[in-house]
């Protein structure tokens, strides 16, 4: 195939190279005037290859390195046959970093070269590399991204860990400390990790003095990730991307402006060993986290997760297309605003300006965030952060939150007609198997506690109300459902008047 012709400049007249003649991003695109990130050590070691962890991990590491704060690299360890190591060490660990979205209603789009990655390396091929690293004094720190389903004990991430914290024991067994930091989205990660590794460390040689030192010498760390990233940019987007920047990028990173990881240790302590939250709104370092779980968890994830059926069963596709949207824009907006932030314990200012910015965010022009993506694994996404929701609305109003009962009904009504291979829906399924009414189907659905851990046909008004929705669902259609469900005052995002 020939390559593309040349594309004009819009704004100076000049020809721009087509992306098959673009050079590779490499070392000679770091610019000169920035650290020198050649003659840095390697002091974090992170499993996990994606794109997450270069927009939150990667990202703060060389924010604090700008800063002279930190001054250390990321070493990356591949552990599935399917990662980006070869592109991370044909590009000298280099990419390019793009945030697009709305702050305070307003388009902003920054673009950075980052430079914290060192290099990559295969678990599977470089094992005895990896074991090297973490037995240097200098690396202090591990982090995790493995996604939910590798984070078990029968998987391979906890053997590996395991095995990576026996040998600096083995190594370097007074060495400083080192802090495990997972970021898979589980409650008390960092707690768990650990019993998956203390479970693991008695069957490995000298196991009780390898316990007595996970406890002196390793701190896991619970913490909390919250930055929307979806995948490769479109090719007609990368491709307009790659040309403005002058070099062909394969770890082009897209983002949205808003970033939080927040980190449950000693503040003090996990400083002295990784010094990187020079953004405080970025990153957070505290003794106690779960206020950030609750609202991110509650409100962000709690929305996308009761709205995605319903989103679905009206055809449509994008996050930012169901909040322009009429009905479901009201729809989310009631939510957030007048069910889920009340359900919380959160403070309620804080609640309602975090609700604001999630608006904003699923508002975000360049993100194509799609509803079917966000449905996988929904039964046991909607136990966690829906059902809390549904019974903290119960405690505090003795009624029914209308909205969520809607969208337990959409979500009753996709279930059937759904062919996805999600783990939990025959939980769900099985009831309209014995179902011989809508009525009974919700009776026996909602009071189903392996489904959601909690009888929520006993809260009050939530069995009628899931009923009457259910019944509008499947003899009128979304559409008239959404038209039913009374409409709820605007709020306005940060810096808006209204949308």
């Amino acid at each position: 195939m020939p390559p593309s012709p040349p594309f004009p400049n819009a704004a100076t007249g000049t020809v721009q190279p087509s992306t098959a003649e673009l050079p590779r991003l490499s070392a000679v695109h770091w610019p000169p005037g920035a650290y020198r990130r050649e003659h840095l050590p390697e002091r974090v070691l992170q499993f996990g290859t994606g794109m997450l962890l270069r927009a939150l991990c990667a990202a703060s590491v060389d924010a604090a390195n700008s800063a002279v704060a930190f001054s250390g690299r990321i070493a990356v360890i591949q552990s599935t046959p399917q990662g980006h190591a070869r592109a991370i060490n044909a590009q000298d660990g280099l990419f390019t970093l793009v945030e697009r979205g709305l702050e305070r209603g307003a388009p902003v789009e920054r673009t950075r070269l980052v430079g914290a990655i060192s290099r990559a390396l295969v678990a599977d091929a470089e094992w005895p590399a990896v074991r090297d690293i973490v037995a240097r004094p200098e690396l202090q720190v591990l982090v995790s991204n493995v996604t939910e389903a590798g984070f078990r004990a029968d998987g391979s991430f906890p053997a590996r860990l395991t095995d990576l914290l026996h040998t600096r024991f083995a190594r370097l067994p007074d060495g400083p400390p080192l802090f495990v930091i997972p970021t898979e989205l589980v409650d008390d990660n960092g707690p768990r990790l650990a019993a998956m590794v203390d479970g693991l460390a008695g069957g490995l040689e000298r196991g009780a003095q390898f316990r007595r030192w996970l406890e002196r010498r390793v701190r896991f760390c619970s913490s909390l990730v919250d930055r929307i990233t979806t995948g490769t940019p479109a090719r007609d987007v990368r491709a307009t991307l790659e040309r403005r920047l002058g070099y062909a990028d394969a770890l082009l990173t897209v983002t949205e402006p808003h970033s939080l990881w927040a980190i449950e240790a000693d503040p003090a302590e996990l400083r002295a060993a990784f010094a990187i939250d020079v953004l405080p709104e970025s990153v957070i370092i505290a003794p106690d986290i779960a206020f950030y779980r609750e609202r991110k968890l509650r409100l962000l994830n709690g929305a996308h997760t009761a709205t995605a059926p319903l989103a679905l069963l009206a055809g449509v596709r994008t996050v930012r297309e169901a909040a322009e949207h009429p009905r479901l824009g009201g729809f989310l907006r009631r939510i957030l605003f007048e069910e889920i932030a009340p359900a919380t314990d959160l403070p309620g200012d804080a609640a309602a300006a975090f609700a604001g910015t999630v608006i904003e965010r699923f508002r975000n022009p360049w993100l194509d965030h799609e509803w079917r993506v966000i449905a996988t694994n929904q039964t046991a996404k909607l136990r966690a952060r829906v059902a809390p929701s549904l019974t903290g609305f119960a405690r505090k109003r003795r009624i029914a939150p209308q909205g969520l009962a809607l969208g337990l009904a959409a979500y009753l009504r996709w279930v059937r007609t759904h062919p996805a291979d999600d783990p939990d829906l025959p939980l769900i399924e099985r009831h309209w198997r014995t179902a011989t009414a809508l009525p009974g189907l919700a009776a026996s659905a909602l009071a189903d506690t392996d489904a959601w851990g909690v009888n929520l046909a006993e809260l009050p008004g939530l069995l009628e109300a899931t009923t009457r929705w259910l019944v509008l669902l499947e003899h009128d259609g979304v559409a008239a459902a959404l038209e039913a469900l009374p409409r709820t005052p605007e709020h306005a995002a940060p810096g808006r008047t209204g949308s």
